[in-house]
């Protein structure tokens, strides 16, 4: 099986590359492919602004959500949606002086692609 992790610091009001990513993630996943998500930087707003059901990425985001992996700790509290993430339930990592390390998605074989 192919594995694939998405490292996204792309800004979610960027809404064109973030339909891009989304739909890439349900394509894959609907392919069979383990997908994981690491928010980072500005794309830990992406619940804080997705996970409203008037927002026009909603339901690409909810086919998404389940591969999000780790919200990261530090860029959630600066960025102010720390407590939005934790409301969707997500992961929030901070393992890596308060941000996410990757090292262990790479020693398990997952292609890294940094989107933002």
């Amino acid at each position: 099986m192919k594995k694939i992790l998405f490292y996204v610091v792309e800004n979610p009001d960027e809404t064109m590359k973030m339909y891009h990513l989304f739909l890439n993630i349900k394509d894959l996943r609907g392919n069979g492919y383990d997908v994981k998500v690491i928010l980072e930087g500005d794309a830990t707003k992406v619940p804080l602004k997705m996970a409203d059901s008037s927002h026009p990425l909603n339901e690409l985001y909810k086919a998404a959500k389940p591969a999000i992996t780790a919200v990261c700790r530090g860029c959630a509290i600066a960025t102010g949606s720390l407590e939005a993430a934790e409301k969707e339930g997500l992961p929030i990592i901070g393992d890596l002086e308060n941000h996410v390390s990757v090292v262990k998605y790479l020693d398990d074989g997952y292609q890294l692609i940094v989107v933002g």
